[in-house]
């Protein structure tokens, strides 16, 4: 009877051994299994940060929070995080589209508004008067130089000049295309109005200048920058310029510069993708009807 004891004590006992051997085993793997998943990860990163060292990015700037941290992340976490990245599966989209459009320029406020749009990775359109691009062909070549749109905004800004023969408005936008070619090397089709292209323009004039290839553009909410302040700019944007595809008229003064962050961080805050008028995209203008919100 004590030898069956002592026999099943033993066997009791091998069982233990066999089963914290196998545990161990189990533990060993997965530990492997850890560090070579973690060895992949931190061979692609090192691999990434080559690419982008050798492509001229600034990698290792501090002041870049994602470089901050990356300096700061451990290999655990580096796992885990490429592992939480694999289950978020395609990134989703808002579907809402915000075209900035600024006129009057270009003026001493266009180079803080280019740093406001490159700090949003955001971008818009402007269009840009004559005389002022005589006076400030830097900020013109500014602009043509970003991912920005450069458009024009007549020369005489003047009704009466605009629309006194049937080519007038033409040959004011020919003036200004010439202008920006003498000035950048480059061209632009990209027109707005002044007042817009109701109800000051007529048929002939309008005729006119679609045939000459230029697109012309208004915009579906108007932010009356030219005599509010920063508080009305951005009320009038929080309360009508919530739709999907929204084209905001602004000018180039000191109040629309004031609100300008506010303005373009709303827009991002809320899931905007900004777009900058192409040149060969189809106008949205009153004449076509095509302004709608959504």
């Amino acid at each position: 009877m004590t030898d069956n004891k002592e026999t099943k004590k033993s066997t009791s006992q091998s069982k233990k051994k066999s089963a914290a051997k196998a545990a161990k085993r189990r533990k060993k793997k997965q530990q492997q299994r850890i560090i070579i998943i973690g060895a992949v990860v931190l061979i692609v990163a090192v691999c990434a940060v080559l690419f982008n060292v050798l492509a001229g990015n600034k990698v290792y700037d501090k002041s870049n929070p994602r470089s901050a941290d990356l300096t700061t992340t451990t290999l655990t976490e580096m796992v885990e995080n490429t592992s939480k990245e694999a289950e978020k599966g395609p990134e989703k989209t808002s579907g809402k589209t915000v075209y900035i459009t600024i006129d009057d320029g270009p003026s001493k406020y266009t180079d803080q508004m280019l740093k406001i749009l490159e700090k949003y990775n955001a971008k818009a359109t402007f269009f840009m008067i004559n005389g002022n691009m005589k006076a400030y062909p830097q900020q013109v070549k500014n602009i043509a130089n970003s991912t920005s749109t450069a458009g024009f905004h007549s020369v005489t800004h003047d009704v009466k000049q605009l629309y006194k023969a049937p080519d007038a408005a033409k040959k004011e936008f020919d003036q200004c295309s010439k202008t920006y070619t003498d000035i950048t090397g480059k061209t632009s089709k990209v027109i707005r109005i002044p007042f817009g292209s109701k109800p000051y323009t007529t048929q002939a004039s309008y005729d006119n200048m679609v045939a000459a290839g230029y697109k012309i553009w208004d915009w579906n909410v108007d932010t009356n920058d030219w005599r509010g302040n920063a508080a009305q700019i951005m009320n009038v944007v929080k309360t009508y310029g919530n739709g999907h595809n929204v084209i905001i008229l602004m000018h180039e003064k000191p109040q629309t510069l004031e609100a300008f962050d506010a303005l373009v961080k709303y827009y991002a805050d809320n899931g905007y993708e900004f777009a900058a008028v192409g040149q060969n995209e189809k106008p949205k203008n009153f004449w076509l009807q095509n302004l709608s919100l959504n």
